[in-house]
């Protein structure tokens, strides 16, 4: 069951994310958990956004990672991290997809989880996409802090690169 609610929930919360991005007011997100015949749902409180001390790590290559910013809402033991990120393709290729690793730091400075994203974005040369938002659902109170770096860069002719 617990399983299954947070399969849902995690869903739920990406669909939310976009308009967690332009800041719209968000307090309460409907999750069905029953797919039969009832009408009977699950409703998931996500409180006011929290945000989290970000750093971006250094990057080599020909993708720069501009920007990193990061914020929590909490509900219920779980925890949704949502990031907005700023990528510059400083290469020659056009990039199709990005793959963005973030390291969870606790209160005590060590790393206690290890994320991966993709942002699926064309990103030609010498462009900046700015807000691309990426988020994830956790079982855990939110990082204390987060560090961002490019993991890989999937480029318009199907090439993978990891740095």
């Amino acid at each position: 069951m617990r399983f299954s609610f947070i399969a849902l929930a995690t869903g739920a919360a990406l669909l939310a994310a976009a308009r967690i991005s332009t800041a719209e007011p968000l307090t309460t997100i409907a999750v069905p958990v029953n797919a039969g015949n009832s009408a009977a749902a699950n409703t998931l409180h996500l409180s006011a956004p929290h945000p989290i001390p970000t750093q971006v790590a250094g990057q080599p290559g020909p993708v720069h990672l501009d920007g990193c910013f990061s914020d929590s809402r909490g509900s219920e033991g779980l925890t949704l991290v949502h990031h907005a990120v700023r990528i510059t393709n400083t290469g020659d290729r056009a990039i199709t997809g990005v793959r963005v690793r973030f390291l969870f730091y606790d209160a005590f400075g060590d790393v206690n989880a290890t994320r991966t994203n993709i942002a699926d974005a064309r990103i030609d040369p010498g462009q900046l996409v700015d807000r691309i938002n990426l988020a994830e659902l956790a079982d855990s109170s939110p990082p204390a802090k987060i560090v961002c770096s490019i993991d890989a860069i999937r480029y318009a002719d199907g090439t993978v690169v990891r740095t």
